[in-house]
């Protein structure tokens, strides 16, 4: 069956008129050791461009470091290339599921397309573990992901984790009052209040068109239009879109689009082996492979 036939027949699956579409969480890209350090060290994008972390997550299924920059409703996540399993060019990101039933209602959908399976993931606070979100994803494991180097998973908050994480805050599954949450613990509210980046609004990854076709299945299931062309396919969802160009090799996330809350003089930095354009209209646009 030819690509565009077989995507056709999904709009069955998909979200009904009155269901919720996931939103996008959060993404994730590999860099090189060079820019990773760039991206660490950056006093700009620490203290101008949005509320950073450096961190170690401790899972009951993975443990890794990371460079955490959170926006309104979108974090993002860069990762060093050949640290762990970590390979150049591995990417993946998150859809966020804000009403109980959700995740759910998604591995029915998912399931009909392959096996899919949903957890419970726990994260540590203070030394213990911590009920953090329920992760639905087709059957795989961060080593064996369904496509190589890009993986897709759901994430529904636990309905304690926000109170849990910042007992001042609200008692939430929404993705903004996490995010909120996380500042505040992090004592990053005041900086985020005056930094620049609203969010990220799209994403664009490169990679073979067979692992493509793959998650566009996957998000048209879950309710994100779908649009396919000869070299790309672009899937929008309620809050962002993610533009899937076909290439014959792994390259991953080639570019970030954001939206931000203040208009910066436009300029061009150099960061490691990207580039971050703050551009007219309160856009931004950083370009992570040529």
């Amino acid at each position: 069956m030819k690509r565009r036939t077989l995507l056709a027949v999904l709009p069955a699956l998909a979200a009904k008129p009155d269901e919720q579409v996931p939103l996008l969480n959060h993404f994730y890209a590999t860099v090189d050791a060079q820019t990773y350090a760039a991206i660490e060290g950056s006093s700009f994008l620490r203290e101008q461009f949005a509320p950073f972390e450096q961190r170690t997550t401790v899972r009951n299924d993975s443990t890794y470091s990371g460079l955490y920059l959170y926006g309104t409703n979108v974090y993002f996540e860069f990762f060093e290339a050949d640290k762990g399993e970590r390979k150049t060019g591995d990417a993946g990101f998150a859809l966020g599921i804000e009403n109980a039933e959700g995740s759910a209602a998604l591995r029915a959908k998912w399931q009909r397309l392959r096996p899919s399976l949903t957890t419970m993931i726990t994260r540590q606070l203070d030394g213990q573990p911590l009920d953090w979100f329920l992760m639905t994803s087709f059957e795989e494991t961060r080593a064996v992901s369904a496509v190589d180097g890009l993986r897709v998973f759901s994430m529904q908050y636990a309905p304690g984790f926000a109170k849990r994480w910042n007992p001042a805050g609200r008692s939430s599954i929404l993705q903004r009052d996490i995010l909120a949450a996380y500042c505040e613990r992090l004592k990053l509210s005041k900086l985020r209040q005056s930094t620049m980046l609203h969010d990220a609004d799209r994403i664009e990854i490169s990679g073979p068109a067979e692992g493509h076709h793959v998650r566009a299945q996957q998000l048209q299931a879950a309710g994100w239009k779908v649009e396919t062309n000869a070299d790309t396919i672009l899937c929008t969802g309620p809050n962002a879109s993610v533009l899937l160009r076909n290439t014959p090799q792994i390259i991953g996330v080639t570019a970030i689009h954001f939206s931000l809350r203040q208009q910066p003089d436009p300029t061009t930095l150099k960061i490691g082996n990207t580039t971050l354009q703050l551009l007219p209209n309160r856009r931004a646009l950083w370009t992570l492979h040529p």
